[in-house]
């Protein structure tokens, strides 16, 4: 038999982490490790846990700030916003933040199970309803940006900058992403290349309008 995909889910609403919970079990290939209700449950069971997917409502308190964190010290895990929010700016902080799924509240269970088995493939995914509205509307808005940034820097080069815009030194930032100092200023002078800037502040300027940050 296969290794069963192991699960967290975070729900603020008992109910609704209920029935996702009961979607779960139904499925052969799954297996719940834990469930809770707030981002410091969801950091004290991924260190206690060890998951291959973390299924989290953003709605709740410190919800944006936790899928960061993951994203960045939970490389083997994947992130899936499970939310009712569906505005432009939420799903394009998610996805840039690291998230690897989007999908929206009201999905079906096989729906759900389906879209788990993909994103643990290593395949990212979003409501298609959502994605489809999201290309009509991200025209000169944060998603659009984002995908014009991601085309002029590398992963490293946004990590690096993102770090920076959390006012952070160069031995934070490799502190943080766990590089050699050299290493986080070799990013910073290529970054500063492909944007053609020459100082911080203007790098920061163009990365916070990208909604990157």
């Amino acid at each position: 038999m296969n290794k069963r995909i192991r699960i967290i889910v975070i729900d603020p609403y008992p109910m609704f982490r209920a029935g996702v919970v009961q979607t779960i079990a139904r499925a052969d290939d799954m297996l719940l490790l834990a469930q809770g209700g707030s981002a410091e449950e969801a950091r004290r069971l991924m260190t206690e846990c060890t998951a291959d997917v973390l299924i989290l409502d953003i709605s709740m308190t410190n919800g944006k700030s936790v899928v960061g964190e993951f994203a960045r010290h939970s490389h083997a895990c994947k992130v899936i916003i499970l939310t009712a929010l569906d505005d432009v700016l939420t799903v394009s902080g998610a996805i840039a933040a690291g998230a690897q799924g989007y999908i929206l509240k009201g999905v079906r269970g096989v729906e759900l199970v389906a879209a788990i088995r993909v994103i643990n493939a290593g395949q990212p995914y979003v409501t298609p309803e959502l994605a489809s509205r999201l290309l009509v509307e991200a025209r000169g808005n944060a998603l659009a940006q984002n995908a014009k940034l991601a085309e002029i820097l590398n992963t490293r080069e946004i990590q690096v900058l993102r770090q920076m815009s959390k006012g952070r030194t160069n031995q934070e930032i490799a502190m943080d992403l766990g590089l050699h100092i050299g290493t986080v200023k070799y990013y910073v002078k290529t970054a500063f290349k492909k944007l053609k800037v020459t100082n911080r502040l203007q790098a920061l300027q163009i990365f916070k309008r990208s909604g990157c940050d």
